[in-house]
């Protein structure tokens, strides 16, 4: 069997903290897969050319009413499963937590995804 091809397009870009200029190929496995969580987690189903299923929606999630964290952990899994065959590999952890800005009056959803020693938070809501 041949050993999996962990290359994918550098995505990072000018203002994120781990930005580096003029790299073309992402091909360290954490970094790949931190990349690919980012779109799962930042896209909505239908935004991403050729991949019509990608994105876990969770900005629509954030605003519905009686949303649990079950249904986002669900969504992030099924997203997982279909798109990161990588991290399917090895143990994995998704927690949800919902809040409340008090100052913009609006709801925030924060992810952690833990997987090995390396740690991804996301922020859905709120950005200012």
């Amino acid at each position: 069997m041949p050993a999996p091809d962990f290359t994918d397009f550098y995505i990072l870009y000018e203002g994120h903290p781990k930005y580096v200029p003029n790299e073309i190929i992402e091909d360290e496995v954490v970094s790949v897969i931190i990349q690919k969580l980012e779109m799962i987690l930042f896209s909505i189903k239908g935004d991403i050319l050729g991949q019509p299923d990608l994105g876990a929606n969770l900005l629509e999630l954030l605003y519905e009413t009686k949303v649990s964290d079950s249904v986002v952990k669900k969504e992030i899994q099924d997203q997982i499963a279909l798109f990161i065959p990588e991290l399917q590999q090895s143990t994995y952890t998704i927690s949800v937590v919902f809040a409340q800005d008090p100052v913009n009056f609006q709801d925030i959803m924060f992810i952690n995804i833990k997987f090995g020693e390396t740690d991804v938070y996301a922020q859905i809501g709120n950005f200012t």
